[in-house]
């Protein structure tokens, strides 16, 4: 059974808490991500996400530039390990109400999967698995699998 470890991306933006709102959105937008592992000695202390420049900071009216990425951050956090089932992430992602999980093993960030990037991998992989039951089922009712491409071979 795949794991997150399948489809995590190990390249991410990372921040110091210390950091300033202004400095981590400018690397995000640059890397086009929406979110930001904080981290405070190797381990994950917050992520910084673009809901969270909209809520935090934007709204409350604070100063991008003058504010810090650990002020902001949230830092109650859902994390999901390398060897975590897909459904383990799925219901992570659907019960918090979250579009980022870090991937953590043994309390340091290794990757990061986004709603986004976790669900074209799942429906890739659903419509393979439609694809090969189908071509099953034609071989099993002696049906060319390859007729809708213009014939058998040899007719």
């Amino acid at each position: 059974m795949p794991t997150i470890d399948s489809y995590m991306k190990r390249e991410m933006i990372t921040a110091l808490p210390t950091e300033t709102v202004a400095d981590v959105a400018v690397r995000m937008r640059a890397a086009e991500v929406g979110a930001t592992i904080v981290v405070e000695n190797n381990s994950l202390v917050g992520v910084f996400t673009e809901r969270d420049l909209l809520n935090r900071v934007v709204a409350d009216g604070c100063d991008p530039a003058k504010t810090s990425v650990g002020e902001v951050s949230t830092t109650v956090l859902q994390t999901v390990s390398p060897s975590a089932s897909i459904r383990e992430c799925a219901e992570k992602l659907r019960d918090h109400h979250v579009r980022h999980l870090p991937v953590v093993e043994d309390g340091v960030p290794v990757g990061i999967i986004s709603s986004r990037d976790f669900f074209v991998e799942v429906s890739s992989q659903l419509e393979s698995l439609i694809e090969r039951v189908r071509y099953d089922e034609k071989l099993r009712e002696n049906l060319d699998p390859y007729d809708h491409l213009g014939g058998s071979y040899g007719r």
